[in-house]
This record gives structure tokens, sequence and C-alpha cells, in this order.
């Protein structure tokens, strides 16, 4: 592969991830996301999944393994939106640096 089409890959692979950041910015500075997702999913409801870890309840009606997959959804979300964020190449300005 020639380094030009080396160079355009990369130009729309670090174009297609600034696009996915900026996205994710956008939703992060939304209301709603922030209620229904960062507050609601991510903190509220992953808190009250793993507080029920601990139930005798959840032992006795071995539920624990359902509960270990809704927190693993959780991660997954949040490992993806910080992948994101990772993926952006850096700025010229930081390159200047």
């Amino acid at each position: 592969m020639s380094n030009s089409t080396e160079e355009q890959i990369l130009e729309i692979e670090n174009m297609y991830w600034t696009e996915m950041n900026d996205a994710l910015s956008r939703l992060e500075e939304n209301k709603d996301f922030q209620k229904l997702i960062l507050d609601g999913y991510f903190k509220d409801f992953a808190a009250n999944q793993t507080s029920m870890l601990a139930m005798d309840y959840t032992r006795k009606t071995q539920t624990r393994p359902e509960i270990f997959e809704r927190l693993v959804a959780i991660s997954n979300l949040q490992d993806y939106f910080i992948t994101i964020k990772n993926m952006v190449p850096p700025t010229e300005y930081a390159e200047d640096e």
C-alpha cells in the first residue's frame, strides 16, 4: 500500500472518530441525555443493580447472573464512549507542543 493510500485511510478514520466525538460531546451537553444515561443509567441504575447483588432474595432466586449481565451492559456502553474519546486524533495545537 502506498503512503498516499495509507494517509487517505488514516484521514478517513480520523474524520470518523472526530465526528463521533463531536456527536458524543453534543449528547453529553443535552440535559435529557445527562438525566437518562449519565445519571439514570450509569449512576442510579448501576448502583441499584450493584446493591441487589447483596440481597438474600437475589441469592435465593439465583438472579445474580442476570444482574451481572446488566452491569456488563452498562460497562460496555461506558467503554464505547471512552473509546470514542480516546480515538480522536490529536489536534494541531497538541502536535505543535
